[in-house]
């Protein structure tokens, strides 16, 4: 049975299909009938992925799951990292279950026109929804959502960060879902964080009050204003603080702020905001924390400068649309 479900799920990515076939897939995909099955077929399926060193029968494989689920080509991929085509792969997998999840709420005889949103490397943009919602989308951000909401509620999924500014409906609650944490509001601003490469998915009320849900929706906890929900997908722990709210919104304002932050990560938020590949051995990367913060629009040479001076021990170079890290 379970062989049965991969070569499914394998057929699935291997090949293209016609959009009523997708909504087929989706529908059979949430079906609460062998879900255990499907999901382990899942998980299977990506873990023999990792451990492929980017096969050309594999990266094909991912180019057509990108292509089904309507998810725009990534940059470049990292010569010495080739994590991050896998990083990226993990976003076709999360909007294939938001699809999936999305059709299971509305009913089997709907069909619904999902519209999806991308921000590109150094964009941040703002859009409004169709139900007067204001949504600010950081960089490499990706939102769907449908063309409009009929509903009991008002669902939208959310890969990376935005913010918030929910029109108030007191009888459709407004939900953001990212894999299994979601926030549900009735009027209210606040911001959500769930890039799929970090461990922390985030949500940060600014005003008003939200119900967040984690740990594959079996736990919550009610935000006040000013307060944060912080939840570690791998640890399945979560702390809740109040942050600089500052800090929190600084992204909208084009500003950078790091907070105890190793230099891998803040290279991850780094490639998000300047249109830049850094190159890397990861040995001459430290594990120590450090905090930063960047004026408004500051160059990528400004921001390197600042780094490598605090750091020590370590130089860049910009080339073209690389930036190479290169050990004193």
């Amino acid at each position: 049975m379970k062989n049965y479900f991969q070569k499914i799920l394998t057929l699935f990515t291997k090949n293209e299909y016609p959009k009523s076939t997708q909504q087929e897939f989706y529908r059979w995909l949430v079906d609460k009938e062998h879900a255990s099955e499907k999901e382990d077929a899942l998980l299977t399926f990506w873990q023999e992925a990792l451990q492929q060193k980017i096969a050309s029968n594999t990266h094909q494989s991912y180019e057509l799951l990108r292509k089904n689920a309507n998810i725009p080509f990534t940059r470049k991929e990292r010569k010495i990292r080739p994590v991050h085509i896998w990083q990226a792969a993990a976003a076709v997998f999360f909007l294939l279950a938001a699809s999936s999840i999305y059709l299971s709420t509305i009913g089997k005889d709907a069909e619904p026109n999902l519209l999806q949103q991308y921000i590109p490397t150094a964009e941040t943009r703002t859009l409004t929804l169709p139900d007067g919602t204001e949504v600010q989308l950081n960089s490499q951000s990706t939102l769907l959502y449908p063309q409009e909401f009929t509903g009991k509620d008002r669902s939208v999924f959310l890969l990376g960060e935005a913010n918030f500014k929910v029109k108030p409906d007191k009888k459709h609650p407004f939900i953001v879902k990212s894999n299994d944490f979601q926030v549900t509001a009735l009027g209210t601003e606040f911001n959500v964080s769930a890039y799929p490469e970090n461990a922390i998915t985030a949500a940060t009320l600014i005003s008003g009050s939200v119900l967040v849900e984690y740990n594959n929706l079996n736990s919550q906890v009610i935000l006040r204003p000013n307060e944060q929900l912080a939840y570690n997908t791998h640890t399945r722990r979560h702390s809740l603080s109040n942050p600089d709210m500052m800090d929190i919104t600084a992204w909208q304002r084009g500003e950078l702020v790091f907070r105890e932050m190793s230099i891998k990560d803040i290279i991850t938020v780094l490639e998000r905001k300047y249109p830049y590949t850094f190159e890397y051995q990861l040995k001459i990367l430290k594990e120590d924390k450090y905090s930063f913060r960047f004026k408004d629009q500051a160059t990528l040479s400004e921001v390197m400068d600042v780094i490598v001076n605090v750091v020590g021990q370590m130089d860049y170079k910009i080339k073209g649309d690389h930036c190479y890290l290169i050990p004193k």
